[in-house]
């Protein structure tokens, strides 16, 4: 159930360029909107992440939580953890993801660390599994520098781009993106008093397999971005069943950095 990953890692804040926040602890209430299968009857979750600015790059920690009822009443629980580093510079990012079945056996076990050109290329080398490289091509962010670029998108107006991503999450490297701005905010008054002061960005985001020419994305998602990090009102479309992410509960702690 990889596509969980492609989940955890779009959330990681691009925090780059935000003022005033330094790291996030979130969670979020999964549940069921849509099917498209007669397989499955029902699923929820739960999903939480905390970023650290270790000042001279973002630590992540991401836990998810997935129940699927079966149409013949079994359940399948995954559990999934995401662990990431990415240096402020940009340049590089290391990341280990695993991901359990119902019995707690480890079904996915990845780690790494990417570097980035000037021009955005680059190589990510694996540790798990060992002896194992892939190239990055022009013009790949990281997923700091993802979010950051989708949030600058909305500021000046754009209504679509297409940067490649490498999160850590696909096994063929660097994912093909395609992000639509449907609107951006001048801060408001909002449900979480943290989140008034914080301009926002309405977009949609697909992602597709860059080796295949299918139209169809893997993975595809909604949310309300704001520029300190925080997505809210989250769509999530997995192909056969879609999920809203409700943010329940919000934890900003000041910056460890001030002044540094």
């Amino acid at each position: 159930m990889r596509y969980a990953f492609a989940l955890l890692a779009l959330l990681i804040p691009g925090l780059a360029q935000a003022d005033g926040l330094t790291g996030q602890h979130a969670l979020y209430a999964l549940t069921l909107s849509k099917l498209r299968t007669h397989d499955i009857t029902g699923a929820t979750g739960q999903m939480s992440f905390d970023v650290v600015d270790g000042c001279a790059g973002w630590g992540t920690t991401q836990h998810l939580t997935l129940i699927i009822r079966n149409v013949d009443g079994t359940l399948n629980k995954t559990v999934s953890d995401y662990i990431t580093w990415e240096s402020k510079d940009g340049k590089t990012f290391s990341f280990t993801l695993r991901e359990s079945d119902n019995d707690g056996k480890e079904q996915i076990d990845d780690a790494g660390t990417a570097t980035r050109n000037p021009d955005g290329s680059g190589l990510v080398t694996y540790t798990t599994p060992a002896n194992t490289t892939l190239k990055l091509p022009p013009g790949t962010l990281f997923p700091m520098q993802h979010t950051e670029a989708l949030l600058a998108a909305g500021r000046a107006g754009q209504k679509f781009i297409a940067p490649p991503l490498f999160d850590g999450t696909s096994a063929d490297g660097a994912q093909a993106t395609f992000i639509t701005e449907l609107g951006y905010h001048k801060p408001e008054k909002t449900a979480w008093r943290a989140l008034d002061n914080v301009a926002s960005a309405d977009v949609d985001i697909a992602f597709y397999e860059r080796k295949n020419d299918d139209e169809t994305p893997n993975f595809r998602t909604s949310m309300r971005y704001f520029e300190d990090g925080v997505a809210t009102g989250l769509a999530l479309d997995f192909g056969d069943l879609e999920m809203t992410g409700k943010l329940t509960r919000l934890t900003i702690p000041p910056s460890p950095c001030a002044g540094k």
